[in-house]
């Protein structure tokens, strides 16, 4: 029974590395904002907040909806590739 479980705890780890190793983020490219704020007024998760003048994405709140890349007027926030 002990190995039947290790061997699923093992397979389970493997399987959620590879999830967070292909899951790709969502960025603010800092040169390109302007701290307008529209990201953090449709982010559904609150996830953006505003830093010294400029968008902070946090990742572990971040649910990849892209609504924050399609409401930025000056195209800084991407979404890693």
């Amino acid at each position: 029974m002990k190995k039947k479980t290790l061997v699923f705890v093992i397979v389970l780890f493997v399987m959620l590395s590879l999830l967070a190793i292909s899951r790709s983020g969502v960025f603010v490219e800092t040169n390109s904002c302007v701290g307008c704020g529209d990201c953090i007024d449709v982010c559904p998760v609150d996830a953006i907040t505003l830093v010294d003048g400029k968008a902070v994405i946090d990742a572990d709140k971040c649910i990849l909806c892209e609504i924050c890349i399609r409401s930025c007027t000056y195209d800084a926030i991407r979404k890693d590739k």
